[in-house]
């Protein structure tokens, strides 16, 4: 993200040698060439440039002259007074986008995106943007996610954190320069300090990359090196000046390097590790460039062209605004922007942007204490940034509250064996006649009341969690496994409550009960449910037997491989008999529920909110389900295990819909909504009632 300039007083040269407070028009002209790529690629090639990645160079550099200029003018850093000048020309363009984007969204995306999009408001709005996507594990431009409008304040995030670092880095310089009685220290004293940050956060990153790509993307830690490049050319480049020729090479290998960066690496995925050397090293060779005179044929001369360092300074605000614009555009038309459409939202993101900057940024951060008292300098950007907040604020508790509301109303919804109303639709071939399905709101929200900390494990957990529900008097009956076990919960709740039996559960995140090894993830989370599921059977062993044992699995996802590590159905049907096993032996009868559909896409969700056709949209049958039903298998024919085949209160010839009798069926791509899951009990009860008799 590109820090917003402050206008040049005059007319500058066409390039001025850099200072520490100099005005170099050939680097706006690098900002509007990444800021070009940025909105480019995501328009039109659904990937990254690497322009990101240029603008973090760039701050480092002009950050250091700033506060390398501060020491050098006052004999100190100034933190108010930078942190002051930093928020004048951040906050307001941010404050405006973010108060329109939380305006807009109720009126122009779907309601299941409100509540992500006002979550991301309220942490753009606090600078941890980056640590919020990184904790919900975003994969950054993945085709079939939602990507709020705000998404891209990611970078902002890593930038406004990033300031703050190189802030206490050089007070820290400061002081040990001012405890060594020399301040002419302070220049070797802090490139020692910015050379060992950079260092240490390139192996960090690189490290972190080859472990969890992903969140090294939207680390600051994983981040600080490429500020650091930008922050060592600043402190190493005053009063160097390079051969002309040596540099003109430098500047034209340097630009081409930023523009084709994105076009040659999968940038997304491998960033910012050691590929992330590519875009920061050529926008430190431009950087490089400019240093001294400009050669006659340098890229100094083309980067200073009038349009490009008008371009440059708005690129903030051009960076801002072109997201949300792209997101909603996709919303609105459900279809990726073209040539021309493309082209629109880049000049409307232009226009916005020069507005922005025009009335808004320049007056705020213009000198004028006459008309505008400092105090109230300083107190503008953080008022606009507060109505930002309050919108967030005020977006994510009226979205809570339309969604709890939603969801009592859909729980309220008759489950019966007569009607039209949910799995009982399909039972008595009801007519497609609803106008509107529920939860109308966010389908996410509605899920097993099993997903909580009370009653699950989680994904990286050990501990034993166990949850009793029904009459402590009734036939005992438990349900154990992962998330598409407890995705039946409210179903089989729904039977236990009717008669009267004794519901325990056991429920971990990810964790299929099966003494099978698998590879369909990672390796902590596949140890911990070994051990999960080995500390389980101990218990079971100590508890009463139950009556029932019911137990499901994710079919699809689910990759069983024997002792030399290769896929092998039979290890996993054997795995399975050999966790039921001792249950059986004690007398219990180990029930296994087949899976239910999954969809192939989140596309297929946005079809289920759409009024009036939502009952249309279909699951194709040989999508829906994996090509064999392991636990299934392993149930049939087996003594003491049996299998339930809820399939046709799923499915019909034509496939299987989203939308069954009026209740959406699905929460995400492979789990039930509750809503959904309740009026399955009859189905359930009538599954169940033989194997007790």
């Amino acid at each position: 993200m590109p820090l917003p300039s402050p206008p040049p007083t005059g007319r500058p040269a066409l390039v001025r040698k850099a200072d520490a407070s100099g005005y170099r028009p050939e680097i706006e002209g690098l900002r509007a060439v990444a800021s070009l790529l940025v909105a480019s690629f995501h328009i039109w090639l659904g990937r990254v440039s690497g322009g990101v990645d240029v603008f973090f160079v760039v701050a480092g550099f002009l950050t250091t002259l700033t506060l390398v200029g501060q020491v050098r003018r006052y004999g100190r850093v100034r933190p108010v007074s930078f942190l002051t000048r930093l928020a004048s020309r951040l906050f307001p363009a941010a404050a405006v986008v973010l108060v329109a984007v939380a305006a807009l969204a109720p009126l122009l995306l779907r309601p299941s995106q409100l509540l992500q999009t006002f979550t991301e408001v309220l942490a753009s709005t606090f600078y941890v943007e980056n640590i919020a996507l990184a904790r919900a594990g975003v994969d950054y431009l993945a085709q079939d996610d939602f990507h709020s409008p705000v998404q891209n304040f990611w970078a902002m995030s890593v930038q406004g954190q990033f300031y703050l670092i190189w802030l206490a880095l050089v007070l820290v310089a400061t002081l040990v320069a001012v405890l060594l009685r020399t301040r002419a220290l302070l220049p070797r004293i802090l490139l020692l300090l910015v050379a060992a940050l950079t260092v240490l956060s390139f192996a960090f990153s690189v490290v972190l990359v080859g472990i969890d790509q992903p969140t090294a993307y939207y680390s600051t830690l994983a981040r600080s090196w490429e500020f650091g490049l930008g922050s060592l050319a600043a402190l190493l480049l005053p009063g160097r000046t390079l051969p002309a020729a040596l540099r003109a090479v430098a500047g034209w290998l340097g630009l081409i390097g930023v523009v084709s960066c994105g076009l040659l690496l999968q940038v997304s995925t491998a960033f910012p590790g050691a590929a992330a050397l590519w875009p920061t090293l050529s926008a430190v060779l431009v950087l490089v460039a400019g240093t001294g005179p400009a050669p006659r044929y340098g890229v100094a001369r083309l980067l200073a062209l009038r349009p490009l360092v008008w371009l440059g300074g708005i690129s903030y605000g051009l960076y801002l605004w072109h997201w949300p614009l792209l997101v909603l555009w996709r919303e609105r038309t459900g279809e990726d922007p073209g040539a021309l459409a493309g082209l629109g939202i880049i000049a409307a993101a232009v226009l916005l942007a020069a507005a922005s900057k025009r009335f808004l940024e320049d007056p705020l951060h213009r000198r004028a204490p006459a008309e505008r008292p400092r105090r109230l300098r300083s107190l503008a950007p953080a008022a606009l940034l507060s109505v930002a907040a309050l919108a967030g604020v005020a977006g994510l508790t009226g979205t809570n509250a339309a969604i709890a509301a939603d969801l009592s109303r859909a729980h309220a919804l008759p489950v019966s064996t007569e009607g039209c109303v949910g799995a009982a639709a399909l039972d008595n071939a009801c007519p497609a006649s609803w106008t509107t399905s529920l939860p109308a709101l966010d389908a996410s929200e509605d899920g097993s009341v099993l997903n909580t900390d009370e009653c699950s494990t989680g994904n990286s957990g050990t501990e034993l969690k166990e949850c009793r529900f029904g009459d402590p008097t009734g036939r005992r009956v438990l349900l154990i496994g992962n998330s598409h076990a407890a995705s039946f919960f409210p179903a089989l709740r729904g039977v236990a409550e009717e008669r009267g039996w004794d519901l325990h559960t056991f429920y971990k995140t990810g964790c299929v009960f099966s003494t099978a090894e698998r590879r369909d993830d990672s390796a902590a989370s596949r140890q911990s449910c070994t051990e999960w599921v080995a500390e389980l059977q101990e218990e079971l062993a100590a508890q009463d037997p139950y009556d029932l044992v019911v137990t499901a699995y994710s079919a699809k996802k689910s990759v069983f491989v024997d002792a030399a590590g290769e896929p092998d159905e039979q290890a996993g049907i054997d795995g399975f008999r050999e966790s039921w096993a001792p249950l059986i032996a004690r007398g219990s009868t180990v029930v296994a529920i087949r899976d239910n559909p999954v969809l192939p896409s989140l596309s297929l969700l946005a079809c289920a909110e759409r009024p009036g056709s939502a009952e249309k949209c279909r699951v194709p049958l040989a999508e829906a389900f994996a090509d064999r039903e392991l636990m299934a298998a392993a149930a049939d024919g087996w003594p003491g295990a049996a299998s339930v085949d809820l399939t046709r209160w799923f499915c019909d010839a034509e496939g299987c819909p989203l939308v069954i009798g009026g209740v959406k069926v699905y929460r995400d791509l492979g789990h039930l909504t509750e809503s959904y899951a309740r009026t399955l009990a009859p189905a359930l009860g009538r599954a169940l009632d033989p194997l007790l008799d």
